[in-house]
């Protein structure tokens, strides 16, 4: 064989061969396109911390969290399974709190919206519910015209629940004046024990949530019925809500989209349960 012939059989083995790693290489380019664009299109996880001590919206029961809320929230995570999915998270009250306030979590269920005292909690979803928080005093004790009270009397001592803030303006300047002391408790139940042992003289709270508590203790406190206590006036009525995180877009750069496309689902839930 001719070396002019070898060195053009060479150039065509050369030839092949380089197209022959152009394809491959196409072929892992592709590969990997195409698992990047499946990654893309997987479900992204969303964890909403919530409540894991108020009956009868979100609690915990036999080491699961369930209420009236989780069951809404869960319904509407079912819309948009395709895109997130959403795990809630029970953690107690006050932890969950200031979990957004060290920008630690996504979103909380369900606060009140407060712009003022809480800053970092920004947008708010659609309401969930409408709550009336009531206090509930032992009889001969009243919270009417608080403002107004002999400050020589001794303080009258509220209870709440730990990192509820659910004072009106009249409760809370009497706190400022001191005809009012508030005392914060782990939750419902140990505000209900202390104000049937009278340790408090009223307790403040959503009215099912707190008629729900003193049956739940019956059993525990003989003589305890919803008649042991003076409904005294309404303090608040307000809506509950899912609380994102304020900012933080960089983190969660499908914020914006996840708000939207579950507030789209909770108002579809919310209609369904309004009108069967």
């Amino acid at each position: 064989m001719s070396e002019v012939l070898k060195a053009r059989q060479c150039k065509n083995l050369l030839r092949a061969y380089s197209g022959f790693i152009q394809t491959v290489r196409l072929l892992v380019l592709c590969g990997l396109f195409t698992s990047a664009l499946v990654r893309a299109t997987s479900p992204i996880p969303v964890t909403i911390l919530a409540d894991d001590s108020y009956p009868p919206y979100s609690y915990v029961q036999d080491g699961k969290l369930v209420g009236i809320y989780p069951t809404l929230i869960l319904e509407a995570a079912k819309l948009i399974k395709e895109d997130y999915l959403v795990e809630l998270r029970p953690i107690p009250w006050k932890r969950g709190v200031a979990a957004l306030e060290h920008g630690e979590a996504f979103a909380l269920m369900p606060p009140y919206v407060h712009l003022d005292t809480r800053p970092y909690i920004w947008p708010y979803s659609v309401a969930l519910k409408q709550e009336e928080v009531v206090a509930f005093c032992n009889p001969g004790i009243t919270l009417q015209n608080i403002t107004q009270r002999d400050s020589e009397l001794a303080p009258i001592n509220i209870g709440l629940n730990a990192g509820f803030l659910i004072l009106d303006d009249a409760l809370k300047q009497a706190r400022k004046t001191g005809h009012i002391t508030v005392w914060e408790n782990k939750n419902t139940r140990a505000n209900i024990i202390k104000l049937f042992k009278k340790r408090i003289d009223c307790y403040i709270n959503d009215r099912l949530s707190t008629l729900i508590g003193i049956s739940d203790l019956q059993d525990q406190l003989p003589g305890l019925t919803a008649q042991s206590f003076v409904e005294d006036r309404v303090v608040l009525s307000r809506s509950a809500h899912i609380g994102y995180l304020k900012g933080y877009e960089g983190k969660y750069p499908f914020k914006a989209d996840f708000i939207a496309k579950m507030d789209e689902a909770l108002n579809t839930i919310l209609q369904k349960a309004t009108h069967p």
